[in-house]
């Protein structure tokens, strides 16, 4: 069966299904770069993404418009994009045994990388690409099945909200704007096409005629869009400008946050230790070990001046009651012990803080109290103490594996970015200290192992309490203790921390109490005087593991691992081993040519994501080329039938070319209409912007034009019909379509060439619709004898 136009039926809503699938998957595509904050070397994920949303698009638009059932298609491509992804996991798209026993592997390990390590993922650890695949595969899949499959565009919205949202949940940043603005826009144009392919399936008014029905949709093509982009201004300016509808549940900094102000547990620290009286502050019952370093609170910022503790994003569903999540960075395959504690605290100790162990899975404090998943420290989450208080909880005690710390990996990408953060204003004399005392370890840990050293023992330190009421925590005051090395534990645990992150080991200092004495009634007491701080560095599959770099006039002990020692490196170390002997550049500093040289000569080119990047881009260019080659095939195909398929290209032509064909017009009169469309071709140097136009102007071409109406005349009216092949007029038809040509503008004729109206279905402007309808309004066209019979 034929349409009007002389095409096959259907063809003419094929583009338009690509269309609409290609905006779908670059909406969704678009809405998934948010996710490049999850992860280093997004690219590898990204241009994956985009090759398997073209395919999906492109497969779900062809079978939608060969009416596939819609169970089918979605099917389809839920396989298909289950394919892709396995393909760019393991390298081959075939689902063989060992491809999915590779696929599994690299699952797993995505998912041990996503609990123990904070985005985004760095190198070196099992990479999250195959999580970050198969959720973006879903996201594209459900955006083209909501909005192109059941043309339910304003529902994929939901799903686009629910992917924009999920890196604010996971890092607590907000996503760029420039990134909003753009899936905005994508959203709302797919939001307009589908709502002008409902408002057509209505009917329209016949071309060239203004009636109330056009005149309706377009208002209704403005409201949607209207409508669309104020819904969006709002979501976005309604809570800033209108702070009544947030919602604080604690007393933060403004509104709509969960944020706790909390003390600074170093000032309490100075106090503490100045005031000279060491009176109990509390006891503590266990079956376990001597609770040494009973910890309150962890400061994990240093801005150049100071420790501190931040300002703490707690729900209030981490209430201090029940069992804990797992423990942050440690690998379930580190031996532990698990002991209960009994903490009875007196009138004497008023603190926000609760003293427990630095590894905490069960705690029974109440609903006053608040931990911190990152830290576990638990806060006070209302105006309470710990005065008279008591709780208990189940500390873990870990048995670390040195080797596996001295082998580890930077933990710089497992963590959030500011236990990393060194103040551009350090002195550079801090920083060359750290790299001279460590100049001989080769390994992070080793490096952390000599900086511990160094302070205790090889550095000349001495600890000093005398020290505390001249002590500071700014980069002058670092600096001068450095030079005079005498201290106390503050200054001890806050230099090695910042010496630390200089090396690239995140760090943080930990404030609480270090060695109790046996009470009389079995249980053990900490005094005032047993307040005190040690820095904690972080290194993946140990997580956050205590340092002692205070002297033993102070600190009697260092941890057991602390003090282990390696075998040399050798001259060829593995890849594994050279990875962590790696030196990091100071902050600011730039690598050298011999650094560049290596990375060059050890990297290798990641051929999968660029092959799949490239054969996306080809296939995208062949989607965009496709209205063209449809056009060709089209036009091809009326060339070799009769006068009719040459009439009916040659009304595609005009259709191409800008100009609203006269449907229900006489040939003779269309004839007539467009001889006041046709020019004198020109070459493309003197081709003027404005060309006149007018039988006038071309008369060979107006007189091939006759020959056409005339032989397209007794075609269809002669009383013996004669039969006119399209080889015969081919020369009249294409001497008319090169003057009609020359009668636009060059865009308007490359337009025809490259995004022809008459396969992508876009409408004539007004002023062409205008002429049609001054054409096929004439009186005298009803008189006519040819007007009643055609």
């Amino acid at each position: 069966m034929r349409t009007l136009t002389g095409s096959p039926a259907g063809w003419s809503t094929l583009p338009h299904q690509l269309r609409v699938s290609l905006v779908a998957a670059l909406t969704a595509w678009t809405t998934v770069l948010s996710w490049r904050v999850l992860t280093t070397g997004f690219a590898e994920v990204g241009f994956p993404l985009l090759f398997i949303g073209v395919v999906l698009a492109g497969g779900g638009a062809v079978a939608r418009w060969s009416r596939v059932p819609v169970a089918v298609v979605v099917l389809g491509q839920l396989v298909v994009g289950a394919l892709l992804v396995l393909g760019t996991t393991t390298g081959s798209p075939l689902p063989t045994p060992g491809n999915v026993d590779a696929f599994r592997a690299a699952l797993d390990g995505a998912l041990e990388s996503s609990r123990q390590y904070a985005a985004p993922i760095q190198p070196g650890v099992p990479p999250v690409h195959p999580l970050l695949l198969i959720g973006g595969t879903l996201v594209l899949l459900l955006v083209d099945v909501l909005a192109c499959t059941l043309r339910r565009a304003p529902v994929a919205g939901l799903v686009l909200l629910a992917a924009y949202t999920l890196p604010v949940a996971v890092t607590g940043e907000a996503v760029s704007w420039w990134l909003f603005a753009v899936v905005a826009a994508l959203f709302l144009t797919l939001v307009f096409i589908q709502h002008s392919d409902h408002v057509a399936s209505w009917g329209r008014a016949p071309d060239g005629e203004r009636g109330a029905f056009s005149v309706r949709t377009g208002a209704i093509s403005n409201t949607a869009v209207g409508l669309g982009t104020t819904a969006i201004a709002l979501a976005v300016l309604v809570p800033v400008v209108v702070p009544t509808m947030s919602v604080s549940v604690f007393d933060g900094n403004g509104p709509g946050t969960r944020e706790v102000q909390v003390k600074d547990p170093m000032i309490d620290l100075r106090r503490n230790l100045s005031q000279g009286r060491d009176v109990p502050l509390l006891w503590v019952t266990t079956s376990g070990p001597r609770p040494s370093y009973l910890r309150m609170s962890v400061l994990t910022r240093f801005n150049g001046e100071a420790w501190t503790s931040g300002d703490r994003e707690i729900p209030p569903t981490q209430t201090a009651t029940g069992t804990l999540p797992p423990l942050d960075g440690v690998a379930v395959s580190v031996p532990r012990k698990e002991f209960k504690y009994d903490v009875r605290i007196g009138p004497d100790f008023r603190s926000t803080w609760l003293p427990t162990t630095d590894q905490v899975t069960r705690i029974s404090a109440g609903n006053d109290w608040r931990y911190d998943l990152s830290t576990r420290d638990f806060i006070a989450a209302r105006d309470v103490t710990t005065a008279d208080s008591s709780y208990d909880f189940t500390g873990v005690q870990l048995d670390y594996d040195e080797q596996a710390m001295n082998a580890a990996v930077s933990g710089a990408g497992s963590v959030q970015g500011f236990y990393s953060d060194v103040p551009p204003t350090l002195n550079n004399e801090i920083r060359r200290l750290a790299a001279t005392v460590t100049a001989d370890a080769p390994t992070r840990f080793q490096k952390a192992q000599a900086l511990q050293q160094w302070f205790r023992e090889d550095g000349g330190f001495r600890y000093d309490k005398a020290q505390v009421e001249s002590a500071g925590g700014g980069d002058a005051d670092l600096l001068a203790f450095l030079d005079d090395r005498v201290g106390y534990c503050e200054q001890f645990a806050a230099s090695m921390a910042i010496m630390a992150r200089v090396l690239g080991i995140p760090s943080r200092v930990a404030v609480g109490f270090l060695n109790p004495e046996r009470a009389t009634n079995g249980s053990w007491e900490f005094s005032a005087h047993d307040l005190h701080a040690w820095p904690e560095l972080y290194f993946p599959g140990s997580g956050w593991v205590r340092f002692e770099p205070t002297p033993q006039d102070r600190a009697g002990s260092v941890p057991d691992y602390t003090t282990a020692e390696f075998a040399p490196v050798t001259e060829s170390p593995t890849p594994s081993a050279s990875r962590s002997t790696e030196l990091l550049p100071e902050r600011g500093e730039t690598p050298t040519a011999d650094a560049g040289t290596a990375d060059e000569e050890g990297s290798s080119i990641p051929w999968v994501p660029v092959l799949a990047g490239l054969l996306g881009l080809v296939v995208l260019g062949a989607l965009l080329m496709s209205p063209r080659l449809v056009r060709t095939a089209r036009r091809r195909q009326r060339l070799g039938g009769d006068i009719e398929d040459l009439w009916r290209e040659l009304q595609d032509v005009t259709r191409d070319l800008g100009h609203a064909w006269p449907n229900g017009r006489s040939p003779r009169r269309t004839g007539e209409w467009l001889g006041r469309l046709l020019a004198r071709p020109e070459p493309g140097k003197d081709r003027p912007d404005r060309p006149r136009r007018g039988r006038d102007q071309a008369p060979e071409a107006a007189q091939a034009l006759d020959r056409l109406v005339a032989a397209l005349e007794r075609s269809r009216y002669a009383r013996d019909p004669e039969s006119y092949t399209a080889d015969r007029f081919r020369a009249d038809a294409e001497l008319v379509e090169e003057s009609l040509a020359a009668g636009v503008t060059p865009r308007e004729a490359r337009r025809a060439t490259w995004w022809p109206a008459s396969v992508v279905g876009l409408r004539t402007s007004r002023r062409a619709r205008s002429r049609a309808a001054a054409a096929s309004a004439d009186p005298q066209s009803a008189q006519t004898v040819d007007e009643l019979v055609g």
